[in-house]
């Protein structure tokens, strides 16, 4: 019984967290420091989106910067603020006429969506 009080608590803990932003990441941080398959929170508003057959990817800004979020649920709509959890993931790009130099870039594989606001409702 105490187990599963303590599993109750520690996720309305970490949801208030994330609530207050305690446990959001900021996306210039990924980009500099990320760590690939590292679990991150991030909140952001939806820039612009990219449907692919049975996935997509939109685009997640703070005010750090932007970074592409890949999932397999359903495209937020543009204007969205969203809070996500994810993973960190680095696609390599090596282009070879710049002395096989990597231009590739981070991303983040969606995992759960934890809340979702359309500023059009407010």
């Amino acid at each position: 019984m105490f187990l599963v009080t303590g599993l109750i608590s520690c996720n309305q803990i970490t949801q208030t967290a994330i609530k207050l932003n305690l446990n959001v990441s900021r996306i210039d941080q990924i980009q500099t420091k990320g760590k690939v398959d590292n679990q991150v929170y991030l909140k952001g508003t939806v820039e612009s989106r990219a449907p692919f057959i049975e996935t997509g990817a939109y685009e997640l800004t703070d005010n750090t910067g932007s970074i592409w979020i890949f999932t397999t649920a359903e495209l937020p709509e543009i204007g969205t603020e969203i809070t996500i959890k994810g993973k960190i993931r680095y696609q390599s790009i090596i282009v070879s006429e710049l002395d096989n130099q990597d231009v590739g870039d981070f991303y983040i594989e969606e995992l759960e969506r934890i809340e979702e606001e359309n500023d059009e409702q407010q």
